[in-house]
């Protein structure tokens, strides 16, 4: 009786536990019904035999019936539905409709009649039985066809609990049915006595599996309820002995407890009291020992985890330490963590073991949900996948805004499957990691493209330098050939020059009136092209580093009016009013290059008069020289085209014309301004424009007096600064005499010949 009591208690409190542990997940369902009814199969069948009243065992004996083929179906829906998560898969309660007629005919005669011989029964089997045999040998050997499937088709920890299964369904079954049905109906009922301690087979099995294996994942509840129960028992014992073994036949034997034995006892219930946590340690590192081998702490893991997270901004290095601590602290034998980018595997870290597959992207995307466990798959495709790469636990890692990639562990070393808490770890690590990893893989990217982009920039710095290289000995031959054309242009232009004078002036003879027009405007075109000659030579000697500054002294109260003279007869042609404002005290003479400085106020004022679109009133042009303050101010103002506000910061850039200038005139090179403004910043001064289109422009220079000219090497040796300044050089003639022969069509160049 003690015996069975027992087995009935811890029976249906194993399935109480197993259904409150999840109540969701059909797998606990079936198996706390299956606990429940084996708990009344025991006590039925003990009380069927027991010397109880004849109603007591009859009752007894009737329920052995729907009870057992009952429980036959219960554990065909165990095996079918293990193991499974959630309350979802129903289609399978048809299996229950076979014991309906059964349940309902075993009160009845169909399932046996009692015969009653004194103290004894005995029962005549009725037409019930045979069916109930049939039905509860075929739930038997369903049940053990579908677990021989899953326990060749399983693989892992979960291979073990499906054969503590089976062997505790094994040896539980064929002894009752032998026992306590196919014996009694061949007239042997001897040993039906004894098919109640046949549970005893399944219920032992079962239990191991749950402590040892994580059956039903109910190990905490079981090991701390062992652990407190092993406490209670310790600090009894040890009390009790203490107390009335020791103490009371020794120090207090055949006395009347007094007041020093109260306190003794006190004192010693003290020193007990002390002791309980030492010994509820100690037996708790016992059963952890047992039940928790790879027991590790949740916080720990998580926070060593964010430390990486937060530590590291490198991909490789960031992947890898987070892999190696999840694999150390959860003691998995392997763990990836898989970045996806696009269609491809951008990059994969991985705790592995020599026999892993190597992992595919198309694979994994077939597993598809946010977590999969592989021990809650019985079987199908994602089985199938993440048997081939022996990943148990999938994790897809995706922040708000994108899918990122996934976390995969393997087995874990102690042969355990992944708990409750393991799964609610690894959902916050996934969570911090998808951001991390999305962090990382951007910085990744950005140093990646950083060093393509050098590497580029690298390149094309050299060949830019090679171009550069290029173009500089082609630019050093186009001002080779330049200077080398200039030099010999100007030799016949100047006897052109020289001979259309003489002509003009009648040195060969006296010159009609028809042959003065065209005389006269061969005489100018020959000055333009030696202004253009002079211009290209001064560049030309500019690019080759040997344009200098020859300084005199230059009195620029004559220079100036001498220079606009010569351009009256243009702005007389031009219907342009050409104006020179003298100033009202000389200015100071300054030490300035003669020849350059002609050419300046020269250019200025031909651009002038050359760009005045004079109004019904005709053009003005007013050239001013002033002095203010210690500078000396030359101006040109004329009421001409003007320049556009979008050219106006490449008017004295090389070459450079402005739109409406290339109209007017489209003859020009684009060379004036930009030698206008090399000789006035050698010299030390500074250029003056501006500019209104369509109104007119105001171009000019400002000198200060004790200027600071820019000179040679050569010119800059003190002991021949004086002798430079007072000497010019034969270059500097030259430049004179070009300046004169391009801008004096009344005074040619040329020496007449008598």
């Amino acid at each position: 009786m003690v015996i069975s009591a027992l087995f009935c208690l811890f029976s249906l409190a194993l399935g109480v536990i197993v259904y409150l542990n999840n109540p969701k997940s059909v797998t606990n369902i079936y198996f706390a019904l299956l606990a429940s009814l084996g708990s009344v199969w025991i006590m039925a069948n003990y009380l069927s035999s027991s010397p109880t009243s004849i109603g007591v065992r009859v009752l007894s004996a009737r329920l052995i019936t729907p009870t057992s083929v009952v429980m036959g179906a219960l554990l065909l829906l165990l095996v079918i539905s293990f193991p499974s998560p959630k309350l979802k898969d129903r289609k399978f309660l048809f299996i229950l409709l076979p014991t309906v007629p059964i349940v309902l005919a075993s009160f009845t005669s169909f399932n046996f009649t009692a015969i009653v011989k004194g103290n004894s029964i005995v029962f005549k089997f009725g037409a019930l039985y045979v069916p109930y045999i049939v039905t509860l040998i075929t739930y038997i050997l369903a049940s053990v066809f579908v677990v021989t499937r899953k326990y060749r088709s399983s693989g892992g920890f979960q291979k073990q609990q499906v054969g503590f299964l089976y062997l505790g369904m094994a040896l539980t079954a064929i002894p009752a049915i032998v026992m306590g049905n196919l014996l009694p109906a061949l007239g042997y009922d001897s040993l039906s006595n004894y098919s109640q301690y046949a549970g005893i087979a399944f219920i032992f099995f079962s239990g191991y599996a749950i402590v040892r294996h994580k059956l039903f994942d109910i190990r905490t509840v079981v090991a701390r309820s062992l652990t407190y129960l092993l406490v209670i028992l310790t600090i009894s014992a040890a009390y009790g002995l203490l107390a009335f073994v020791v103490v009371g036949r020794t120090v207090f034997k055949n006395s009347q407890l007094t007041i020093s034995q109260q306190v003794f006892y006190a004192f010693l219930a003290v020193i007990l009291a002390f002791t309980f946590q030492p010994i509820r340690r100690f037996f708790q590192k016992v059963t952890d020992k047992i039940f928790y081998r790879d027991k590790y702490d949740p916080q720990v893991l998580i926070n060593s985890v964010g430390k990486i997270l937060t530590a590291e901004i490198r991909l490789n290095v960031l992947t890898k330490e987070v892999t190696a601590v999840i694999a150390k602290q959860m003691r998995v034998n392997t763990v990836d963590i898989v970045v996806v980018n696009d269609k491809n595997i951008y990059y994969q870290a991985r705790v592995l073991r020599s026999d892993r597959s190597e992992l595919e992207l198309k694979d994994l995307q077939e597993l598809g949900k946010p977590m999969l466990v592989a021990d809650d798959l019985s079987t199908g495709d994602r089985k199938d996948i993440m048997d081939k790469y022996g990943v148990r636990v999938s994790i897809t890692l995706r922040t708000s805004e994108e899918f990122v990639g996934y976390l995969l562990l393997g087995e874990k070393l102690s042969g355990d499957i992944y708990n409750e808490q393991d799964l609610a770890v690894l959902r916050i690590i996934a969570n911090e990691l998808a951001v991390a990893v999305q962090n990382a893989k951007a910085y990744t990217e950005i140093q990646q493209f950083n060093k393509t982009l050098q590497a580029k920039v690298v390149a094309a710095t050299r060949k830019l330098r090679k171009a550069n290289d290029d173009l500089k000995e082609l630019d050093q031959a186009k001002d080779e050939f330049i200077s080398m054309a200039s030099h010999q242009l100007r030799t016949p232009l100047t006897t052109a020059k020289g001979y259309v004078s003489m002509v003009l002036e009648g040195d060969f003879g006296k010159t009609t009136s028809q042959m003065k027009e065209p005389l006269t405007q061969a005489l100018d075109s020959a000055n333009r092209m030696a202004g253009l000659v002079s211009d290209l030579l001064n560049v030309s000697r500019m690019e080759a580093g040997r344009f200098f500054i020859d300084p005199t002294d230059v009195d620029l109260n004559s220079e100036v009016p001498a220079e606009i003279s010569q351009l009256q007869t243009m702005a007389d042609a031009k219907n342009v009013k050409l104006v020179y404002d003298a100033p009202a005290k000389p200015v100071p003479i300054m030490k300035l290059d003669l020849d350059k400085t002609r050419q300046v106020i020269m250019n200025l004022a031909d651009n002038a008069v050359h760009y005045s679109a004079p109004p019904a009133g005709g053009g003005v042009v007013h050239v001013s020289l002033t002095q203010e303050g210690t500078d000396i101010v030359f101006k040109v103002v004329d009421n001409g085209i003007g320049v556009p506000e979008a050219q106006k910061k490449k008017m004295f850039q090389k070459f450079f014309r402005a739109g409406n200038a290339q109209n007017a005139r489209p003859d020009g090179t684009g060379l004036g301004l930009y030698l206008v403004k090399r000789v006035v910043d050698d010299q030390g001064g500074e250029v003056i424009f501006e500019s209104t289109e369509g109104k007119g422009s105001t171009f000019g220079f400002r000198m200060p007096i004790h200027n600071k000219l820019r000179l040679s090497p050569k010119q800059a040796q003190p002991s021949q600064v004086s002798q430079l300044r007072t000497a010019p050089t034969t270059e500097g003639a030259k430049t004179v005499e070009s300046a004169k022969s391009t801008h004096s069509p009344s005074k040619p160049a040329a020496t007449k010949k008598k």
